[in-house]
């Protein structure tokens, strides 16, 4: 488990992603001892750009080993921590986000997952996967995404262990793991048997990495290397939807992740997602969510 912290970064969200991690040791080392088949512990390490104190949003500072130039071996995780500055971020990358962003991608063959903490997070870690693709790894990098270090931590945590930990872990953590399933959060999950098939994966990896160009069917179909009428069929077969349809909750999903990770406004979420203007990207959100993206926004940042 690498963290990585940009200049800036939300010292307790990083520490209490770093917490949770910690806690997650100390029940699996209490499970060792009934359980052989316990699965292997979080070795976390923090780095940064360079070697020495990296300023949090207050007055802390934490002293980190530089990133290396090659890692030794395959990284589990990546973690990207960041602070509020994502509209900041987003006009222009400050040096050190930039060459985050090269070094993920650089190293992206070795990166197993991505994930990140924070709005400035968020950009860098998007940033790095659409650059990932752009020199060698076709599909860009997955990332998860959140805006709570702690939340991200037991996500990992339930993916990896069981709710069952995770829940066991936010119960110490707070005084209830309510939190665990609220508020609401909009991912696709596509229906159909054909969900696993490898190239309709690659073929959603790649739409959330490039919401912003012309996804038509023809498009999509030199994707796979087929016909459009051949596509069509495969894909609502594989699916149990559409292709366009797929293509408005790919860019919802999108949406959403940014609202909740970000405070860009709704005009720049709405372009980076490939909808052609916020009213239109209202509309979708309207139709599928049963909500407009400022109330979507509302549960995770309340009202402004």
């Amino acid at each position: 488990m690498w963290i990585v912290l940009l200049e800036g970064f939300d010292l307790f969200e990083a520490s209490a992603a770093m917490r949770t991690f910690d806690l997650a040791n100390e029940t699996l080392d209490r499970q060792a001892c009934h359980d052989a088949q316990t699965p292997p512990h979080y070795a976390v390490r923090t780095f940064a750009t360079r070697a020495g104190p990296v300023h949090s949003n207050g007055e802390a500072a934490l002293h980190v080993a530089a990133l290396p130039d090659e890692p030794q071996r395959p990284v589990d995780r990546f973690i990207v921590a960041g602070g509020h500055g994502a509209v900041r971020a987003v006009r222009n990358l400050s040096l050190g986000q930039q060459q985050v962003v090269e070094w993920i991608a650089r190293q992206s063959e070795r990166i197993r997952s991505l994930a990140s903490i924070g709005e400035e997070g968020f950009v860098v870690g998007q940033a790095a996967s659409a650059r990932a693709s752009q020199v060698g790894s076709p599909d860009g990098i997955d990332m998860i995404a959140a805006a709570s270090g702690m939340e991200l931590a037991l996500h990992i945590v339930a993916h990896d262990c069981g709710q069952a930990l995770a829940a066991q872990i936010a119960q110490r953590l707070s005084p209830s793991a309510d939190r665990l399933g609220t508020p609401r959060r909009f991912r696709t999950g596509f229906p159909g048997e054909g969900r696993d098939d490898e190239r309709v994966l690659a073929l959603h990896r790649w739409i959330v990495q490039h919401p912003r160009q012309p996804l038509t069917n023809e498009r999509l179909a030199r994707r796979l290397a087929m016909t459009q009428r051949t596509f069509a069929r495969f894909y609502r077969r594989a699916t149990g939807i559409t292709p366009a349809r797929a293509v408005e909750l790919l860019r919802i999903e999108t949406a959403c992740i940014a609202i909740e990770n970000t405070l860009l406004s709704l005009k720049a979420v709405a372009s980076h997602c490939g909808f052609s203007s916020e009213e239109v990207m209202r509309r979708a959100f309207v139709r599928v969510l049963k909500m407009s993206p400022s109330q979507y926004r509302d549960q995770f940042h309340g009202k402004t």
